[in-house]
């Protein structure tokens, strides 16, 4: 197929009635992972902090920790989502840029 990589794939997606059909699933996706990420009323599990989607069925020991230690776990979730979206921020940019950073030189949509 003649698709292009990186940031040029959205245009091409665009043009196609299969790529449709994948904005459309990638949609619908979201949508319900939204749905189900929210504090839903109905599990009768309220959160301890913004973005705590524990639900009560699994347990990896969260609650065993202190304050202090559940504080700083949080801390450090929290700059390594930063640095990620970071590094996602510096792809997007060289690509616009034209410049490549990708092993190889490969330079996404040119």
């Amino acid at each position: 197929e003649d698709i292009p990589a990186g940031l040029a794939s959205w245009g091409a997606l665009l043009e196609t009635k299969d790529g449709m059909n994948v904005l459309y699933q990638m949609g619908m996706f979201f949508v319900a992972a939204e749905i189900a990420n929210r504090e839903a009323p109905w599990t009768g599990v309220t959160a301890e902090f913004p973005g705590d989607y524990r639900n009560g069925k699994l347990d990896f020991g969260w609650d065993k920790f202190s304050d202090e230690t559940k504080m700083k776990k949080r801390a450090i979730e929290l700059n390594n989502g930063r640095a990620a979206m970071m590094g996602i921020w510096g792809l997007v940019i060289h690509e616009m840029m034209g410049v490549s950073i990708l092993p190889g030189g490969l330079l996404p949509g040119h």
